[in-house]
């Protein structure tokens, strides 16, 4: 039968055991109206009560052919103002150019529900606060949003989602950022069919199965087979608390994915889909919306020929080629894989990624580089499966270039973009880099040098009042973080106000300088609130507003790794001019801290006197990305050294 190897059935005939047993939607206990706490997490704002995931396939007539339809039912306890907005709700779904590649959602139905004055008050999800939005082209979300939710609301909510894209099942998350109590997810396998399983997260998982006999129709024709249940549970879930430095929570999320490898008929049918990376390479390199869009040859013939860099070294060569896509489209805010028309990008002047990284790649190779395409899955969309070989989860792509014995890599969406310095969401820790049919994996969270170097001259004027001059220098990714967090403000005036209110000094004479590697920002300051009183005894933080504010690394026990942002180099050197009638009557001492045995973090602090100047030079080199959990006792004491030695202050002694 044509048909016979999408036979992938999910039944949903499992009985639900005691936390089911008590769920009726359409029906609140009082109970858990008047609940005001959650016994296992006294903190949470909200509690996922319970939470049921049905899938099965089903033959669809007017398409001919099968379709996965999920029935989704959750129902949370709002305990907080803060958990309000668990109300809102969001689907996200594919709709194609017919019904053979368009997603539905169906049947969806709401209710919240309150208590006044002793008795139970329900009210429904209307129409009106139920809106679809476009994503992208093709991708929709529909958003809710529940009526009349408040602290002590009880909220719940079902819909059937239905998919034509039934051989890429989505994966079943549990865990959530508040506590779930109880969720199940139910799958039943035909005998045909061959799955490998990966378990997600820290926190466990309880399966049951059991051998079944299923049968369903195709048209008139009916087939019995032997299959294979599968309940997957979750009991008193506890919430992954937010904690610092993790580039995307989902990755560590506990759930399950299935991942078919195999069709087996026996002695009638037989189809491998376990795929191996080469095969995905080959794969992106055949699609019509990737390989084939890199094969530009006459693109920027005139524009590179022009560039008046033909006797300049490679960097500036490829910076200008950089800089020349840049100025031809503007990026639409849209990350993609896929490469949709970039002759129409380059026409309008506003493109995806994809369009205008593919646009950059055939430029550099059309100047004589040697370029490969690396693909990726951003942080902000979680970590490639290494497991289970596949092309969907990969958004996102960049350019690296050989030249000489250097390598970089390349990105022309954002303006601040340069050579090694990509988008921070970029610098993953497994890339797929693809050259030609063959591939390496790449660690892109080293790439470039990352470099703050501040001086601060500081000394007290004729009325006792601290003023300075402040001098920073970035590099590499550094100047990234700093364009981004400058953009935040319309323009520099309300910069430099956020500076000021910030750090509780009045800046004058703002300045940025900026070349093709680094970019310098310097103002002078006068503080706001450090002056001379005629104590007898006078203590300042010598690093004073760029000291170290808090801790980061205080809790006792993390179960998550710490992922930094990227490594950087940090160095903050401050001179620092006695008071006059004061002496220097205490010093912080010269101290240095190492973490790891390969020096993954190195810390270092000197305090140089003469005369009546003291040097204080701080440096903080972060070497590594990524800090495992196991090793998260060792860090905290690390940085526990780190930030007491910040608190030291310079005390001076009047004459």
């Amino acid at each position: 039968m044509k048909y016979l190897v999408f036979f992938f059935i999910w039944i949903c005939c499992i009985p639900f055991v005691n936390a089911q047993d008590k769920f009726k939607f359409g029906e609140a206990p009082e109970d858990l109206l008047k609940m005001t706490v959650y016994d296992k997490d006294s903190t949470a704002s909200a509690f996922v009560v319970y939470e049921s995931q049905d899938a099965y396939y089903t033959w669809n007539n007017g398409c001919m052919d099968f379709e996965l339809v999920t029935d989704y039912t959750i129902r949370i306890k709002i305990l907080t103002a803060d958990g309000v907005d668990q109300a809102n709700g969001s689907i996200f779904f594919y709709k194609g150019a017919n019904s053979a590649s368009t997603e539905d959602i169906s049947g969806l139905t709401g209710w919240t529900y309150n208590l006044d004055n002793g008795k139970v008050v329900k009210e429904k999800l209307s129409k009106n606060y139920v809106f679809i939005e476009d994503v992208t082209k093709n991708l929709k979300r529909m958003k809710f949003a529940l009526p009349a939710v408040k602290a002590g609301s009880v909220i719940e909510y079902k819909y059937s989602f239905r998919s034509p894209f039934y051989s890429s099942p989505k994966n079943i998350q549990f865990q959530r950022s508040i506590p779930v109590k109880y969720s199940c997810f139910r799958i039943a396998i035909p005998e045909y069919f061959k799955f490998n399983r990966e378990v997600r997260g820290y926190e466990s998982i309880k399966f049951k199965t059991t051998p079944v006999n299923m049968s369903f129709h195709i048209g008139a024709n009916p087939l019995q087979c032997l299959g294979e249940e599968t309940l997957a549970e979750v009991v008193d879930l506890p919430a992954l608390k937010d904690e610092n430095f993790v580039w995307n929570y989902n990755d560590f999320m506990t759930g399950i994915s299935f991942d078919l490898q195999k069709v087996i008929v026996t002695g009638v049918y037989y189809k491998d889909y376990a795929q191996s990376w080469s095969n995905v390479v080959e794969g992106l390199m055949n699609h019509e919306n990737f390989g084939s869009k890199l094969k530009d040859k006459g693109l920027f013939k005139n524009e590179l020929a022009a560039l008046p860099v033909s006797q300049s070294g490679d960097e500036e060569k490829l910076r200008a080629i950089l800089n020349l896509v840049r100025s031809k489209v503007k990026w639409d805010d849209n990350n993609t894989l896929y490469i949709n028309n970039p002759s129409k990008a380059l026409k309008d002047g506003v493109g995806n990624s994809g369009e205008i990284n593919s646009l950059l790649f055939n430029a550099v190779k059309n100047a004589g580089y040697d370029a490969n395409v690396v693909a990726m899955s951003l942080r902000s969309n979680g970590r490639i499966p290494l497991s289970y070989p596949s092309r969907n989860k990969f958004n996102y792509f960049i350019i690296q270039v050989k030249a000489g014995d250097k390598t970089y890599y390349m990105d022309a969406t954002r303006p601040y973009c340069d050579l090694n310095v990509i988008p921070v969401d970029c610098l993953v820790d497994n890339a797929l880099c693809i050259q030609g049919k063959n591939f390496t994996w790449v660690n892109l969270t080293q790439t470039g040098s990352n470099v703050s170097r501040t001086n601060l001259s500081v000394s007290f004027d004729k009325d006792g009042i601290l003023t300075g001059k402040k001098t920073e220098v970035r590099t590499g990714e550094c100047i990234f973080s700093f364009k981004q967090d400058y953009e935040k403000s319309k323009d520099e005036a309300e910069y430099t106000r956020k500076l000021e209110t910030n750090n509780d000094i009045s800046i004058a004479d703002y300045n940025i300088n900026e070349n093709p590697a680094s970019l310098a920002e310097t103002y002078n300051f006068t503080s706001n609130t450090v002056r001379l009183g005629g104590e007898n005894l006078f203590t300042i933080a010598p690093l004073l507003f760029e000291t170290m504010q808090k801790n980061r690394f205080k809790q006792e026990e993390r179960k998550l790794p710490v992922e930094f942002s990227y490594p950087v180099d940090e160095r903050i050197t401050v001179a620092f001019s006695t008071p006059k009638g004061y002496v220097l009557d205490e010093a912080p001492k010269s101290e240095r801290f190492i973490y790891g045995d390969d020096q993954s973090i190195d810390f270092s602090y000197l305090v140089q006197t003469s005369g009546d100047n003291v040097q204080i030079a701080y440096c903080l080199k972060l070497n590594t990305c990524i800090i495992p959990a196991n090793d998260y006792a060792n860090l905290r004491d690390f940085f526990s050294k780190v930030y007491a030695k910040c608190q030291e202050v310079l005390v001076f002694k009047k004459q």
